[in-house]
C-alpha cells in the first residue's frame, strides 16, 4: 500500500477501462479522479492539480499525444509522472508517446501485477519527491527567517534563489533577480573587476572572495547605491556546484563609523585648541606671576600643581625701603578655575610692595577686589607677610591656611601661627579684621609656610605627611638647601603617588 495518497488522473474515453483501472488504483490506495477526452483531462489537470496522470492514446475531442503535449508545455516547472495506457503496442506509437512527454508506456489489456509493481516504484519516487520539497521549504523558512541576506547562485554566476532579507535589501520582488549574473548586484564602476573576481574564485573554489569578508558597494536595480559587506562560500556535497552569498547592508554602519571618525576629527581639532590655548595662558600667567625684575632676596618659594595650572600662588618681592613682602595664596578647587581666582591677587600685590602699602591696608584692598571678582563659593586662603630686616620684626596675617611655622638655623620649632580669619573674598572685612600679627626675633631663622597640599599629601598607608614631615626634612636642610631636602623628603613620603592637590613651599629668612 502506498504510505501517503497520491491523486491520479486517469483519462479514458470507455467506462469499461476507467472502472478497471479506478479498481487496481482504490486496492493500492490511490484517489482517483476521471476524464473522458484529452480536453477534460487538461481541464482537470488544471483544477485537480493530480500526482500522476494515466493517459490513453485515443479519445474524442483530443486524443492523448495533444493532450499530454500540452500539460508539459503549460506546466513545464512541475514534473507530474504521465502514464500511456493504450492498446497501441506497435514500437511507433510507443516511441510516439514517449516522445509527446510521458514517462512510461502501459499496454493494455494490462497485467495488474506489472502495474501494481510501476504505481509502487513510481509512489516511491513520489514520495522522495515530496520529501525533497518539504527539506527544500524548510530550507527556505530557515533562510528566510535569517536577518542576513542569501543569495544563491550557480557556476555560471546566474542568481537561482534569495532569500527574504536579501529581496529587502535590493528592494525587489521574491523572483525579480534570479537568472541574473550575481555580479549585477554590485555597482557599475565596480563591476567588471568584481564579475572578473568572482569568474576566477569559482574556476578555482579560493580567492579574495570565498571563504572571506569582502566589502564592496552593492547597487539596486532602482539605482540605490550602498556599502555592502559580502561572504561567499561553496555548498558541499551537492548533484551540482552552487555558492551562497551571505550579503548585509552597512550603509548605517558606515555613516555611524564615518560620524565617528568626524567626530573624533573635530576632538583632535579641539584638544589641539585648547591645548594650545592653554600653553599660551599658562605662559602668560607665569610671566604675570613670576616677574624677572623683582628683588626676592631672604625668599625661597616652590609650587607643585597636580593640574597644568595651579591654584596656589607664592609670591615674594621687596619694596623700596627694602622690607620683604610675601604671599602665599590657595584658590578653592584645581586647575585654570583655580588659577584664575587666584590671579588678580598678583597685580595689587606687586603694586601695593611698589608703594610700601601697610599689610593691613594691603590685606583689605585684596580682600575688597576678590570680592567684587569672585562668584559665590569661591575664596582664596591666603598667609601675608611682611619683614624688616632692619628692626628684626614681621608682621604676619592668615586667613585660611595652614599654621606658619617659626624655626631657628637648625631647624627646631620656636612659634607657630594660627590662621584666626576667614580665607579672603568670603565676607567684607573691617579694619580690625585685617590687623596683623607680630613676631621679633633675636637670632636667626626662618618663616616657613606652606600650602594644605602639602599636609595632606598621603603615601600608600594613608598617612599624610603633616606638620611632622616638614618639620622633620626642614631640621636636615643645614647641609643641603631648604626646599630640595623639603622636595625630596615629600617625594620619599608619597613613594611615587601623585599628591591630590597642589604643593606650594615658601621660606622666609630672618637675619
Amino acid at each position: 500500500m502506498i504510505n501517503k495518497p497520491f491523486k491520479v488522473l486517469v483519462a479514458d474515453d470507455t467506462q469499461a477501462n476507467r472502472t478497471l483501472l479506478r479498481a487496481y488504483l482504490g486496492r493500492l490506495g490511490f484517489e482517483i479522479v476521471m476524464a473522458e477526452n484529452g480536453q477534460e483531462a487538461v481541464e482537470l489537470f488544471e483544477s485537480a492539480a493530480p500526482d500522476m496522470v494515466l493517459m490513453d492514446l485515443m479519445m474524442p475531442v483530443m486524443d492523448g499525444f495533444e493532450a499530454i503535449r500540452r500539460i508539459r508545455t503549460q506546466h513545464a516547472q512541475q514534473w507530474v509522472p504521465i502514464f500511456v495506457v493504450s492498446a497501441m503496442d506497435a514500437e511507433q506509437d510507443v516511441v510516439r508517446g514517449l516522445e509527446s512527454g510521458a514517462d512510461d508506456y502501459l499496454t493494455k489489456p494490462l497485467s495488474y501485477q506489472v502495474f501494481a509493481a510501476k504505481m509502487r516504484n513510481m509512489a516511491r519516487a513520489l514520495n522522495f519527491q515530496r520529501a525533497r520539497e518539504d527539506a527544500i521549504k524548510r530550507e527556505v523558512t530557515v533562510s528566510d527567517a535569517v536577518i542576513d541576506g542569501i543569495v544563491t547562485f550557480d557556476i555560471s554566476g546566474s542568481i537561482v534563489n534569495l532569500n527574504r532579507a536579501a529581496n529587502q535589501i535590493f528592494a525587489v520582488g521574491a523572483n525579480e533577480l534570479k537568472g541574473r549574473h550575481f555580479a549585477s548586484l554590485v555597482a557599475d564602476d565596480e563591476r567588471p573587476a568584481f564579475a572578473l573576481e568572482l569568474a576566477r574564485c569559482i574556476e578555482s573554489g579560493a580567492g579574495k572572495l570565498i571563504g572571506r569578508v569582502a566589502e564592496v558597494i552593492a547597487c539596486t536595480p532602482a539605482g540605490r547605491r550602498f556599502a555592502m559587506e559580502l561572504s561567499i562560500s561553496e555548498l558541499p556535497a551537492l548533484e551540482r556546484r552552487l555558492f551562497i552569498g551571505v550579503v548585509r547592508d552597512i550603509s548605517s554602519r558606515k555613516q555611524f563609523e564615518q560620524q565617528l571618525a568626524d567626530d573624533a576629527h573635530r576632538l583632535r581639532q579641539y584638544h589641539e585648541e585648547a591645548e594650545s590655548e592653554a600653553e599660551l595662558a599658562k605662559e602668560i600667567m607665569e610671566r604675570h606671576i613670576n616677574r624677572g625684575d623683582v628683588d626676592t632676596r631672604g625668599a625661597q618659594l616652590l609650587v607643585l600643581p597636580t593640574a597644568r595650572f595651579s591654584g596656589d600662588i607664592v609670591l615674594a618681592a621687596r619694596s623700596p625701603s627694602g622690607k620683604l613682602y610675601a604671599l602665599l595664596a590657595d584658590a578653592t578647587g584645581h586647575g585654570l578655575a583655580a588659577a584664575m581666582s587666584g590671579l588678580s591677587v598678583v597685580n595689587y600685590f606687586y603694586q601695593a610692595v611698589d608703594d610700601d602699602t601697610p599689610l593691613d591696608e594691603m590685606v583689605f584692598a585684596i580682600n575688597e577686589s576678590l570680592r567684587a571678582l569672585l562668584p559665590a563659593g569661591r575664596f582664596v586662603s591666603a598667609a601675608l607677610a611682611c619683614i624688616n630686616d632692619d628692626s628684626r620684626s614681621a608682621e604676619l596675617w592668615l586667613g585660611g591656611v595652614p599654621d606658619v611655622l617659626h624655626v631657628d638655623a637648625h631647624g627646631e620649632l620656636l612659634a607657630r601661627f594660627t590662621s584666626s580669619h576667614l580665607p579672603l573674598g568670603i565676607i567684607d572685612l573691617s579694619k580690625e579684621d585685617c590687623i596683623a600679627e607680630h613676631l621679633s626675633w633675636n637670632e636667626t631663622g626662618r618663616l616657613l609656610l606652606c600650602s594644605d597640599g602639602v599636609l595632606e599629601a598621603t603615601a600608600p598607608d594613608d598617612t599624610e605627611f603633616g606638620y611632622a614631615g616638614v618639620l622633620g626634612a626642614i631640621r636636615q636642610a643645614s647641609t643641603a638647601p631648604a626646599l630640595e631636602v623639603l622636595t625630596k623628603a615629600l617625594g620619599t613620603h608619597l613613594q611615587g603617588q601623585s599628591a591630590h592637590d597642589d604643593v606650594s613651599f615658601l621660606l622666609l629668612d630672618l637675619s
